[in-house]
């Protein structure tokens, strides 16, 4: 069985033994349970998957001695700590009774083990809570009032359980010994991984106050102002300058948080003045927006020891993601004090995240993917840097999310400075300074609301071409606001361009107003570039579109990526802007020129299809005489004729009948094109009983096993579906006509979550090498001796549904049968 097949909670939950699986945080939630400790606790799996742990197991409120919550509690608390495994000795625990058995607590003895699940990185991925039972041997100690030879049974398995505690002692201390190991390696690659974000942090910060200097001195040199243009380009290089050194900063604060390293200056702060100064400078972008930011700081009875710039980035890094999320409503931001603690909330009616997405906010990377927002962008370490800069002061942070409904942030700090380093602690006050990285927060979340398109805002129509001109037009798909105004200026040199910020958007505006060309980023929000490319390419209207993806994925891999998923091209950034305008002048030639020559391909089509419908016109009228003559021929002088004549006389009214079919046949092929496609709600279920019938009433003494599926229904046009389902039961009907038991299937199967209609026959089949001529004109796969026909109605058939915008396929196996199943697109 290969390792994909296993179902690992099906394993664990029948596993013999008493076990569980908790989440690591605060409240220790219940991830899963063994069938075993369901049943030793009379509880409902059901009603504990989800649960805090304590909240399911309370201790005895009627026994005021109860510790075994506690101690299990300091237990688990141990683990999350030392990241190591934590026995513990025996425990007494009321286990709540259901009351159907009379309700109330019965007692049990168990010795636990808690042991950390530890991720690739070092982590703690769960909890597992392992319990022995070992009620009867405390209780035979207790009292001693126990049968001997009950006695001697529970001496033996004492001695048993002693070996089996032995044994346990030295595994775990060997595991002990590995995990030691482990850590001390661990240790030694966070130190290596510090200093090289050390030094790659210092090697990034000299370029970038290289670049950050001279730029700032240009913009701000009034004596020798710049011009207009090169002042928005340098504002451009200033901004993502500034991003570049805030992600350095972020990346080299959760090295140093990971390797406890991270140096904090707590002050006596007061953060009701520092957290409202800093959510009321979103107060623009969140006004532009459309939204409404509520702040409510009231004053504080007491400052909080805090370290202000760790303070600033926790501020920052929840309202910028509120702001991130919300489209309409508002952004609330308060913060109040308990007897304890000081509580900060960030809640706003944004998109939400999904339930299963919750228990991984805080991960580190871990991003929420699909989801609708401002901008893909992010490192997503801003929530798991948020969480360290909370534990660093002491303190939790709690996140409630609801689909569509929105999300609420709340992070509590204890007050004074008792659980803090006395070294770290200073007595002075702090002043409100913002830093000049984290000001690109604010600066960010001003861009991602100026430049999101109008929604109500129709496309306005572009100036028509002078004589001689021809302008192309550009649909520039891309995320990041800079980046796309840098491209808007770039590709209006050379065409007309409409700028959208997400995949979702792109698609819509390509068919309300085809463009000539799709230049779109990869990672975006809602609907990404590999997921907008799939949906043109099942677009009929729009799938022959040239489209180059941008990406800063680099390597073979990714650009085979790109290009498999139907890109026409592929470019990673950095990319020069005389390379990005060569490949998409040389993309628009080439659809140029596949536009001329479809055209002349359809003006040829055109042409071929009026011939044939001027031949089959012309061919009728002799035909009519040449049958009319025969049959005059055939009723005055047949019993004159010999048997030669006869002979003749009937090879000339064969071929009379099969000219006149295969001219209805050209007709109908050239007319398929012609008819207007009027659809509506077609009942092929009825539709094939008929077609069945009139095909029994011209083969009477045939038996066929005929199954049509109930609701059969189909959008299409009436006229072209009978001729359809004519053809393709006309053929099953004609190739089981030399079976014992013939059988005919009409139904509906699912494909790549499409309905197709199926019509199967057990007939002679084909072999499948031949399925690509099959619905090519004239096309023949039995000889005219063995079945008559035309070799033109597959051929119709393919034609009706293309127009339909569907598709059709066959799978057949020579003596076996033949199955032909189609779509008919959307309605």
């Amino acid at each position: 069985m290969l390792q994909a097949d296993l179902d690992f909670k099906l394993l664990f939950e029948n596993v013999p033994g008493l076990f569980l699986v908790l989440q690591p945080d605060p409240v220790f939630t219940i991830l899963t349970a063994s069938h075993a400790y369901v049943r030793a606790t009379q509880s409902e799996l059901e009603k504990m998957v989800g649960r805090p742990l304590f909240e399911v197991f309370p201790d005895n409120p009627d026994d005021p001695e109860a510790t075994g919550t506690s101690n299990l509690r300091k237990s688990l608390e141990r683990v999350l700590t030392l990241h190591k495994p934590d026995p513990m000795p025996v425990q007494k625990y009321d286990i709540r009774q259901a009351e159907e058995e009379g309700g109330g607590f019965v007692v049990r003895y168990w010795s636990p083990l808690n042991v950390p699940v530890l991720a690739a990185e070092g982590t703690i991925r769960y909890i597992i809570h392992r319990v022995e039972d070992v009620t009867e041997f405390v209780l035979a100690r207790q009292f001693g009032q126990l049968q001997s030879e009950k006695t001697e049974a529970l001496e033996r398995h004492t001695i048993t359980m002693e070996h089996e505690v032995l044994r346990r002692s030295q595994e775990l201390d060997q595991v002990n010994q590995e995990l030691r190991s482990a850590n001390a390696r661990l240790s030694e690659l966070d130190q290596v991984k510090t200093v090289f974000f050390s030094n790659i942090s210092h090697e990034f910060r000299t370029p970038l106050t290289l670049l950050l200097g001279p730029v700032e001195d240009a913009l701000a040199d009034l004596e020798t102002p710049l011009p207009s243009v090169h002042q928005t380009r340098l504002e451009l290089v200033h901004h993502n300058a500034l991003r570049l050194l805030k992600l350095v900063n972020a990346l080299l604060d959760f090295s140093r948080i990971e390797a406890g390293r991270m140096k904090a200056s707590y002050t006596r702060t007061d953060i009701s003045r520092l957290t409202s100064e800093l959510a009321n400078m979103f107060q623009s972008a969140v006004v532009s927006a459309g939204l409404e930011l509520v702040v409510e700081c009231a004053p504080l009875s007491e400052p909080a020891v805090v370290d202000p710039e760790m303070w600033e980035k926790i501020v920052l890094n929840l309202v910028s993601n509120a702001l991130k999320f919300t489209f309409e409503g508002e952004i609330t931001v308060r913060l109040r004090e308990t007897d304890q603690a000081f509580v900060l909330t960030v809640a706003d009616t944004g998109t939400g995240i999904p339930p299963h997405e919750i228990p991984r906010i805080f991960e580190r990377f871990h991003r929420v993917e699909g989801g609708r927002s401002r901008t893909h962008e992010g490192t997503g370490i801003g929530l798991s840097l948020v969480k360290e800069l909370v534990r660093l002061h002491g303190g939790d942070i709690q996140l409630q999310s609801e689909l569509e409904s929105g999300t609420t942030v709340t992070v509590t700090i204890p007050k004074g400075s008792n659980h803090l380093s006395a070294e770290s602690v200073k007595v002075d006050s702090a002043e409100f300074a913002p830093s000049r990285p984290d000001l690109v927060s604010i600066a960010e979340a001003e861009r991602w609301v100026s430049s999101q398109p109008n929604p109500l805002t129709p496309p306005q129509p572009f100036p028509k071409p002078a004589k001689g001109e021809s302008f192309s037009w550009i649909l520039l798909v891309e995320d990041n606001a800079d980046l796309r105004r840098y491209l808007t200026e770039l590709l209006a040199t050379v065409s007309h361009v409409e700028a959208v910020p997400d995949g979702q958007a792109a698609l819509e505006a390509a068919r309300q107003r085809k463009p000539d060309l799709i230049l779109s980023d990869i990672m975006m929000p809602r609907l990404d570039g590999f997921g907008l490319v799939r949906e043109i390419r099942k677009d009929p209207a729009l799938h022959s579109l040239p489209i180059i993806l941008l990406s800063a994925r680099t390597g073979e891999t990714n650009t085979v990526e790109g290009l498999e998923a139907g890109a026409d091209d592929y470019l990673v950034k950095p990319f020069s802007s005389r390379e990005l305008l060569a490949r998409i002048r040389t993309q628009l030639e080439m659809a140029r020129s596949r536009r001329a020559w479809t055209l002349q391909l359809e003006a040829a089509n055109q042409e071929l299809e009026a011939f044939s419908y001027s031949v089959a016109h012309d061919l009728r009228a002799p035909l009519r005489a040449i049958e009319r003559f025969s049959g005059m021929l055939w009723e005055d002088q047949h019993e004159k004729l010999d048997e030669t004549g006869l002979h003749l006389l009937n090879l000339i009214q064969e071929g009379c009948v099969r000219m006149k079919d295969l001219i209805e046949d050209l007709l109908k092929l050239s007319h398929v094109n012609r008819m207007e496609l009027k659809r509506e709600k077609v009942n092929l279920t009825e539709m094939a009983r008929k077609i069945l019938a009139d095909l029994y009433q011209r083969n009477p003494t045939r038996l066929v096993e005929v199954q049509i599926e109930p609701g059969l229904w189909g959008m299409g046009d009436a006229r072209l579906l009978a001729i359809v389902l004519e053809n393709l039961l006309g053929n099953s009907w004609k190739f089981t006509g030399k079976q014992a038991s013939p059988r005919i299937r009409v139904g509906v199967e699912t494909h790549e979550n499409q309905p197709f209609f199926v019509v199967e026959d057990n007939g002679v089949g084909f072999d499948m090498k031949y399925g690509g001529k099959l619905f090519a004109p004239f096309q023949r796969l039995h000889g005219k001796e063995e079945f008559e026909g035309t070799g033109i109605g597959l051929a119709i058939v393919k034609r009706i549904i293309v127009r339909h915008e569907g598709q059709i396929r066959c799978e057949a196996e020579a003596g076996r049968g033949a199955k032909f199943l189609f779509s008919l697109g959307v309605a």
